[in-house]
């Protein structure tokens, strides 16, 4: 029986647009897969400050423009926040995001999330970062369920398949229409 369901941040609870920003200034999403990869997962864990600067280089711009053009293109999905306060009547409800030491407080308004999710887990704060198997435990265990009582999403494939490997039922996040269609009938299944 499912009794938790938790969000990605970034892509899903959060636009953040970093592919639009991306090819915007030119980059290839797809050839660039790797260093992208590699740069989020640094930041995730941790090990990495910001990957800001470390893009917008990659990119031949500065940081400044990076960040002015990410700023038109963020904000919270309005849509599925409504829906989490709705599951929230039943089921617990967190957050894992792939996040880097200076948090999500730092991206956006926290006391928004603090309104819609029951816990939020970050992980740079907790040192490990999805697709790791630890980083889904610690968001199962912080709401107090076991892996095979959360519905994980994601809007990254691999970290949906980090989700599932450790057992959690996980779905692909594409639009809220389809992700809601899908998670409901998880729920009733």
């Amino acid at each position: 029986m499912i009794k938790a369901i938790i969000f990605d941040c970034f892509g899903v609870v959060y636009k953040d647009n970093f592919s639009k920003a991306y090819e915007h200034f030119g980059g290839d999403l797809e050839k660039d897969g790797e260093f992208i990869e590699q740069t989020f997962f640094d930041v995730s864990k941790g090990t990495l400050l910001s990957g800001t600067a470390i893009v917008a280089d990659h990119l031949g711009i500065s940081a400044d423009e990076w960040k002015d053009y990410q700023a038109q293109v963020k904000g919270f999905n309005e849509k599925l926040l409504v829906y989490i306060k709705e599951l929230r009547k039943t089921y617990k409800v967190g957050m894992l995001s792939n996040v880097g030491q200076s948090g999500l407080s730092s991206e956006m308004d926290y006391k928004v999330l603090e309104e819609h999710f029951d816990d939020i887990v970050e992980s740079a704060k907790i040192g490990f970062a999805k697709p790791e198997a630890r980083a889904f435990e610690i968001a199962a265990e912080r709401l107090g369920v076991r892996l095979d009582e959360c519905v994980f999403t994601d809007d990254r494939p691999n970290y949906v398949e980090g989700a599932t490997h450790v057992g959690m039922q996980a779905l692909l996040y594409k639009d809220f229409d389809s992700f809601k269609k899908e998670l409901e009938g998880i729920l009733e299944g």
